[in-house]
């Protein structure tokens, strides 16, 4: 494997040229947990990366503030992460360290959230032939959490308001989130209805309004409370219950 000259290699590398054959078609590099949490009294916080494949791998990582298309060149996210680039030998791990540089940026009476990207580079072929060599990056959230917020994630979930509305061919739940924290559903259910989540909208805010459309039958003489699942801190599902409002 050829050393690294700079940090833009590797982003450069992405559109990677097609021949004959795929030497990996998945990736090998697995991250301990699906986010960080990143409490305002921790000077640093470290996370695992695991190669779970059958070669050496480089890796490079870096915090991005939401936008998907940032390089360690331009992201703006006022984090600084050891090692920035590293190799990864198959069945070997390593560990990130992220600090943070700008405290006084950030709102401390709310979460903050950023992204943690890792990607990871496949060796180059050695025997001569032709091969497409697949680059992958994985994007898992950070939370910038203060200290000044007194309930746990999982209290504060409990305090998210549903109400009932009729919506375009059918009905739908009006999600609002008063809460300081990030929370994303796994699950909405109303009775048999379940509400329409994907990527995009699964995630509210702290003060944020959304409308979840509902799939399935309703009816308001059914079922008068929501079941829900928030993922928490550790990525499992926290089932809490909530009143429906009209």
């Amino acid at each position: 494997m050829r050393p690294l000259k700079s940090s833009r290699w590797l982003l450069s590398g992405l559109p990677l040229l097609a021949s004959l054959y795929i030497t990996q078609v998945q990736a090998a590099i697995v991250i301990s947990g699906t986010r960080v949490i990143y409490s305002s009294d921790q000077k640093e916080v470290s996370v695992k990366l695991d190669n779970g494949g059958q070669a050496p791998l480089l890796v490079q990582s870096w915090v991005d503030d939401g936008d998907k298309r940032s390089t360690p060149d331009t992201s703006t996210a006022p984090f600084i992460l050891t090692p920035p680039i590293a190799r990864v030998n198959a069945g070997q791990g390593q560990t990130l360290r992220i600090r943070l540089t700008a405290q006084q940026m950030l709102p401390q009476d709310k979460e903050s959230l950023f992204w943690l990207n890792v990607l990871e580079v496949p060796p180059s072929a050695e025997d001569g032939q032709n091969k497409l060599n697949i680059v992958f990056r994985n994007r898992i959230k950070l939370f910038y959490r203060p200290v000044g917020l007194k309930e746990d994630m999982e209290q504060a979930a409990g305090k998210m308001q549903w109400r009932l509305k009729k919506n375009v061919g059918g009905w739908a739940l009006e999600g609002a989130n008063a809460t300081p924290y990030f929370l994303t559903w796994s699950t909405i259910k109303v009775g048999d209805a379940s509400a329409d989540l994907n990527l995009e909208n699964s995630m509210f805010a702290p003060g944020e309004h959304k409308t979840l459309p509902l799939k399935g039958a309703y009816s308001p003489s059914g079922s008068s409370r929501i079941e829900g699942g928030v993922i928490n801190d550790y990525g499992g599902i926290s089932k809490l219950e909530f009143p429906i409002l009209f």
